[in-house]
Order: structure tokens, then sequence, then C-alpha cells
């Protein structure tokens, strides 16, 4: 299990490790100049799952699925060192969040505590991501795969813009708007997005476990 999460970790740092850095440093200062340390937060999802779609074209590369079926591992470990491993980057991330959108935060003279605790639950939405698109690799492949990448950021823009257009200016659009500017309303968002986190990768495993070992290497 160890090996398998960090021979993936070796390969986003050989693949991805420059290109990482660089947008993660732009990401700090165009969030300072923006002023909305939220910002970092918002496109650390991009780098996370383009590491992610990185990590399954490597394996298609090299094949990887083909050589792991040679070796003393089950199908089922396989998945689940994927999945582990999307787990404890989504928390290396959030808590680098967390550092990075505070100290933003502060320098801006923002609160801290409110504008960390909407960051962190952005990466929070990582999770979900990850759960909808690793079983569609898995049954469809990395260029399908990619395709469907691109919908998981336009289809919940467009459902946002809906919703924003269907309660502007109605008593929910003023209530909703003074619940995310609370703490206590920032705390209820927050632990609502974790639930269905976990929820989602949990449904996720198990449907990538039954698609992955029915597949022929």
């Amino acid at each position: 299990m160890k090996g398998l999460m960090l021979k993936d970790l070796y390969s986003i740092r050989i693949t991805q490790k420059t290109y990482i850095i660089i947008f993660f440093l732009f990401l700090c200062v165009f969030g300072y100049i923006m002023k909305s340390p939220n910002y970092v937060g918002t496109m650390c999802i991009v780098v996370f799952l383009t590491c992610v779609l990185s990590l399954f074209n490597t394996d298609q590369y090299y094949n990887w699925d083909t050589y792991a079926a040679a070796l003393p591992l089950s199908k089922k470990i396989v998945v689940r060192a994927r999945y582990l491993l999307i787990i404890v980057m989504t928390l290396a991330l959030a808590l680098f969040t967390a550092v990075m959108t505070g100290a933003t935060a502060a320098l801006l003279g923002m609160p801290v505590v409110e504008q960390v605790i909407s960051s962190v639950s952005t990466c929070m939405i990582i999770p979900i991501y990850s759960g909808i698109i690793i079983p569609v690799i898995y049954k469809l492949g990395v260029e399908r795969g990619r395709m469907i990448f691109m919908m998981l950021f336009l289809i919940p823009f467009l459902v946002i813009m809906l919703f924003k257009d269907l309660i502007q200016g109605t008593v929910a659009e003023s209530e909703l708007i003074f619940l995310l500017q609370t703490l206590n309303g920032q705390l209820i968002a927050a632990g609502a997005i974790f639930v269905v986190s976990i929820l989602v990768l949990a449904v996720s495993y198990l449907i990538s476990i039954k698609i992955y070992s029915n597949k022929e290497f």
C-alpha cells in the first residue's frame, strides 16, 4: 500500500513539480493582488485534479495496470491506494491553503478565521470531484475522462449562475448571503461539504473497485 502511494507521489514530483511550484507562487501573488485570499483555495482544485489526471495518464503510458496485474497485489489494493492518496493529498493541500489564505488575509487586513474556513471548505470539494472522475477514468479511459473533467467545472458554474438568477432579489438571497458571512454559517457549510465529500468518495471507491476488478490487463 505504502509503495503504491509513493509510486504516485514520485510520479507527481517528477512530472509536475516545476509546474506546481510556479503555479502555487502565481496563485499566492495573484490572490494578494486581487485582494481575494479564497482565490488560492479555488484554483488549488484545478491544480490537484490536473495531478490526478496526470497519474492516470502516466499509468496508461507505462502500462502500469498490466505490470500491477503480474505483482502479488489484489486489484482492490491498487484502487484503495489511489483513494488513500487522494485523501492524504487533500488534507495536505487544505493545510497549505489554510496557511497561505491566512497569511494573505492578514496582509490584507481581512478576518483571518472566516477566510481560512472558506478556503479549506473549498478544498473539501476535491474529494467530490475526484470521486466522480476516478470511476469514469477506470471505465472509459483517460481521454474520455478528460472531457468529463472539463464538464465538472462547467456544469457547477452554470448551476450556480442559474440558482443565482432564480433567487436574485428574493428573501432567500439575502438570508443566504447573511448566513455565509457569519462564522456559524460558514462552519455549517463546511461541515455539510465535508459530509458530502466523504459519502461521495466512499460510494466512488466501491464503484471503482467493481469496475477495476472486472477489467482484464
